[in-house]
């Protein structure tokens, strides 16, 4: 169960973005793909309504709709093992607030060598009661919205694609009416080929004034290395050289 072990871990991550570690339990994901969402502190394992697009094993949807501390929460995501997640989120403060949010998706990708990776989303806020309303980051562990992990062997590494930083601010004006959009990304890395059999994205923020609602949106996605047309040629080569000389021993033969 590495992919199980993979999440808790990052359940971890996600407490620490929350600010608020003693909250979490350990929950036991089954494998895969798999999602969890924390509201201060308290998580919660949304993988049960993870389904299978279809026969192929490479797509998966999650469509949940849930309360939690009496906050509304709708989630959406897609999954593919090819790999990319894309995500949906809206979030509703039926408290004074603030409430600080977490959100994890994970799947299995195709294990092999990935060189780059890429992240983009997007918030669209309306105020609530006070007529103002803020939505802030997770702090130190948390600097961005939004975030990608790939993982090597059992610890998340961060693939340098977190986009989002700084308040979001809806207001003033008068309360439910007004309604501010920000776009972040998108944003994109390169790096040296590392193996990779896992792909996680993160959504945290921290959400002020009752009735106000976020509606978030992004995707992160890894990129398999390309082979240079060089290294493509001498395979080539090398496949044809390799047939020749089964063809000659034939032939002696």
């Amino acid at each position: 169960m590495l992919f199980s072990r993979r999440i808790l871990l990052s359940f971890a991550v996600l407490a620490l973005a929350s600010g608020r570690t003693h909250a979490v339990s350990a929950v036991v994901i089954p494998p895969p793909p798999a999602a969890a969402v924390t509201v201060d502190g308290e998580t919660i394992d949304l993988s049960r309504f993870i389904k299978p697009v279809d026969e192929s094993a490479k797509f998966f949807s999650l469509d949940a709709t849930l309360e939690v501390n009496g906050n509304s929460i709708h989630v959406t995501a897609l999954y593919n093992t090819d790999p990319f997640i894309t995500f949906g989120v809206t979030t509703t403060n039926f408290g004074p607030g603030p409430v600080a949010y977490s959100f994890l998706f994970g799947t299995p990708i195709v294990p092999g060598f990935y060189n780059n990776a890429t992240s983009t989303g997007g918030v669209s806020f309306t105020n609530g009661a006070s007529g103002t309303s803020t939505i802030t980051n997770g702090g130190s562990y948390a600097p961005a919205y939004i975030s990608g992990y790939g993982t090597v062997g059992l610890v998340p590494t961060n693939l340098g694609v977190d986009i989002g930083v700084g308040p979001v601010v809806s207001g003033p004006g008068i309360p439910f009416t007004v309604t501010t959009i920000d776009s972040f990304g998108p944003a994109g890395t390169v790096f040296a080929p590392t193996f990779y059999d896992n792909l996680e994205a993160i959504v945290s923020y921290t959400q002020s004034d009752i009735g106000s609602v976020a509606s978030w949106s992004g995707a992160i996605t890894l990129n398999a290395v390309v082979p240079e047309p060089t290294s493509m040629a001498m395979l080539g080569m090398g496949i044809l050289m390799i047939g020749g000389s089964r063809v000659l021993r034939r032939r002696k033969a």
